[in-house]
């Protein structure tokens, strides 16, 4: 590298390249990096700051709650545990959750809090309690919980408010928290219980992973002002954008470095009492260990070492013994004068009579920085595994994708040898960086490449097969997509991590007419891939169809076309009486007709409301089912006049009402100020670190790498120029 010793040199070389211009280009540079400056603390002003200012992402930990204090700073409280309480009747769980807060500071505080639910969690109760003081909470329509809420905290009265941002996604506002003083929060919510392919299981999330939010920021006026009557600032990491409006408020900080269960930075405490209705051949945990005891046919469930760190999904499975499995099973429960009832039918196995036609497997795999450490490993193992099983007569594609997406072919091809071998090649050098722009990727991997627009009568059977963490917060714009854009394929979801987001991944698989797996260890792949792909290549119960009495209401309303090992279950309200006739319910299955019936013969009046929670789960699927109009298009103030009086009716969380609960008296003297802070999550176990990912083009990250750069540039020149003048 030529060195100069004055700028006069400089100037020559620099002439002979590009002449006069050239030179008055560099002799304007200072000019251009003023104005470059300016504009960009211009832009800057729309650009929502970190809202840790003492306290880094790095330093918070799952479930910790944050204060602010008056120094601006963040300061964690003290988090004294976290609890869950399951009771299991058969297909229901019951769950009480329950988290103790402390606020170890000197000054009043509020905190915010996100926490992840079960995606088909009926929430249907919350309570605050503040020493020996109890405070239930109140089911509102949303904007009037919010405003009750605010004014309860601006006058000084301790207050909570829960709300729903996603299916599996919640917050919990908690206000005028007075110096050592300690909070417990209790919710209580019901699911149904998974069961699939013999096997039964509950999950219960306790951490969320990152969200990638995709789209360009928009100003918000809850990062620039206080809040009102109607707007609450959130103190999620992320901004508002365009195809993410409500960012900030699923976007909680996360704990880079992990805990164990050992020495866990936040534990957990579960116990399950498990009524399962039948005998059975084992119960097992496949994250945890677990402590068993077991009494007259029920089971108490806990954790070996008596708590966890809440850092990755609790899942409980429960197989029944062979030749007990449960062909059909009913449910039912009395609310008033109105009987619901949970069916659970499973159609009978069918031998594939022929062999299954060919198929055109296109395999979509996640490789976004979010997909770190564990995630890609299972990730890639498990696309490995579904080449292997790969038939000639298939024909395949490989598309990954993070920021952007890339196919290893331009269209599918034969499912040789050497093009398998080239795909695994490929998968073994995938690696996980980047953001998550899933919409090109989705789009790709539904458009069919033949020719023409339909499939014709003997085309291969389009089956795409999408390998994610689902860590995306655009979730409603991909359904409306895969609504879209589907077409003949079928759409199957592999959720991979140790807390991925359920809500999309089996959302994504409804609307694609497939079916979601979840695979959270390395060790479960083998199985899970096979299982997966004997569903693709089993006969499917198609054309089911329910015999009802005149005016009951089931949901889903559109029974949708069953893959092997799958049951059907509905939810149904019989109004003012239970069915006096059989309910007949009939399909098909590789042709031949398939039919069974419910009979209530010998029902006990007084014993229908023995399982607790039927009628909240009727209530949550047809406030899912209402809200799933929007993505076929309906307009949403249809569904709101819907979804809202059905949601306070059975005093349910939904996106339109909130819990609130309010204090009477006054705890906080108004000479005294309150201040707020974020609430932040542990990282998802085997994550390989915090990712808080946008779009390049959301913040001023590349705008100020250029200008570094331009700056270092412009002193050289200036270095330069005042040589010369000095030389003179």
């Amino acid at each position: 590298m030529k060195a100069y010793q004055s700028a006069a040199p400089l100037r020559r070389d620099v002439s002979s390249f590009g002449g006069p211009l050239l030179w008055l280009c560099f002799r304007c540079l200072p000019m251009v990096v003023v104005a470059s400056v300016v504009l960009l603390m211009l832009s800057s002003l729309s650009v929502k700051a970190s809202p840790i200012e003492e306290v880094s992402p790095n330093d918070a930990q799952a479930g910790q709650l944050y204060l602010r204090g008056g120094s601006s700073a963040y300061q964690p409280a003290v988090l004294h545990g976290s609890s869950a309480s399951v009771a299991v009747s058969g297909m229901i769980a019951v769950v009480t959750l329950k988290q103790v807060f402390s606020n170890p500071t000197t000054q009043w505080q509020e905190g915010v809090y996100a926490f992840p639910l079960p995606e088909t969690a009926a929430v249907r109760a919350m309570e605050m309690r503040i020493g020996e003081r109890r405070i239930v909470g109140e089911i509102r329509e949303r904007e009037a919980a919010r405003k009750a809420y605010t004014q309860a905290k601006q006058v000084g009265k301790k207050a909570s408010l829960v709300e729903q941002h996603r299916p599996n996604l919640f917050s919990n506002r908690v206000a005028n928290i007075a110096p050592g003083e300690e909070l417990e929060v209790t919710l209580e919510y019901v699911q149904s219980i998974s069961y699939r392919d013999g096997v039964f299981s509950l999950r219960l999330p306790t951490t969320i992973t990152t969200r990638y939010i995709p789209g360009v920021p928009q100003q918000d006026e809850t990062f620039t002002a206080e809040a009102t009557l109607d707007v609450l600032p959130d103190h999620g990491w992320a901004m508002p954008t365009d195809q993410v409006p409500d960012a900030p408020a699923i976007t909680p900080l996360q704990h880079a470095a992990p805990g164990s269960d050992s020495a866990p930075h936040n534990p957990i405490v579960i116990t399950v009492r498990l009524d399962p209705g039948m005998p059975l051949a084992g119960v097992e945990s496949p994250f945890h260990d677990i402590a068993l005891s077991r009494r007259a046919g029920v089971y108490d469930v806990s954790l070996a070492a008596g708590k966890a760190e809440m850092d990755r999904d609790y899942v409980l499975e429960w197989r029944p013994v062979t030749g007990s499995e449960p062909a059909a099973a009913l449910f039912t429960e009395k609310v008033g004068q109105e009987y619901f009832g949970l069916l659970m039918v499973v159609p009978p196995a069918v031998e594939q009579a022929q062999p299954a036609p060919a198929r055109e497997m296109i395999f979509v795999v996640d490789t976004s920085g979010s997909m770190g450490g564990v995630s890609i490993r299972q990730a890639r193992e498990s696309l490995q595994q579904a080449l292997r099983m790969l038939r000639p007569e298939d024909s395949f594609n490989v598309i990954a994708f993070n920021s952007n997406y890339r196919k290893l072919f331009p269209r599918a091809v034969a499912a040789s040898a050497h093009n398998v071998q080239r795909a695994s090649e490929f998968v073994r050098h995938l690696s996980a960086s980047g953001g998550t722009e899933m919409m090109p990727a989705m789009q790709a991997a539904l458009l069919h490449e033949a020719e023409g627009d339909e499939l014709s009568p003997h085309a291969a059977l389009r089956q795409v097969v999408f390998i994610t963490d689902g860590a995306v917060g655009n979730e409603e714009a991909l359904f409306a997509e895969i609504q879209h854009t589907l077409g003949p394929s079928r759409l199957f979801t592999v959720g991979i991590g140790s807390a991925p987001n359920n809500w999309f991944m089996r959302k994504a698989a409804e609307f694609g007419r497939g079916t979601f797996t979840y695979i959270g260890d390395v060790q479960q792949v083998g199985d899970k891939m096979t299982h997966l792909f004997r569903q693709l290549s089993s006969p499917v119960a198609v054309g089911l169809a329910v015999d009802l009495p005149a005016g009951a209401q089931m949901w889903p309303q559109r029974v949708p076309d069953l893959y092997a090992g799958e049951p059907l279950l509905l939810a149904v309200n019989f109004g003012e009486q239970l069915p006096l006739q059989e309910i007949g319910i009939q399909g098909a299955i590789a042709g031949q007709a398939w039919q069974r019936e419910l009979s209530f013969a010998g029902a006990d009046p007084q014993r229908v409301a023995s399982h607790d929670g039927v009628a909240s789960i009727w209530a949550r699927r047809k406030i899912a089912g209402l809200l799933d109009e929007k993505t076929r298009g309906a307009n949403e103030a249809t569904v709101k006049a819907k979804v809202l009086p059905l949601a306070l009716e059975h005093s349910l969380l939904s996106p339109y009402t909130s819990f609130v609960a309010l204090e009477q008296q006054v705890s906080r003297p108004q000479k005294d100020d309150l201040h707020s802070g974020p609430v932040a999550n542990s990282r998802p176990q085997g994550q390989a670190g915090a990712t808080y990912a946008y779009p390049q083009t959301a913040t001023t990250g590349p705008a100020k790498l250029w200008l570094g750069t331009l700056l270092l540039f412009a002193a050289l020149v200036l270095r330069a120029t005042r040589q010369e003048e000095h030389d003179a």
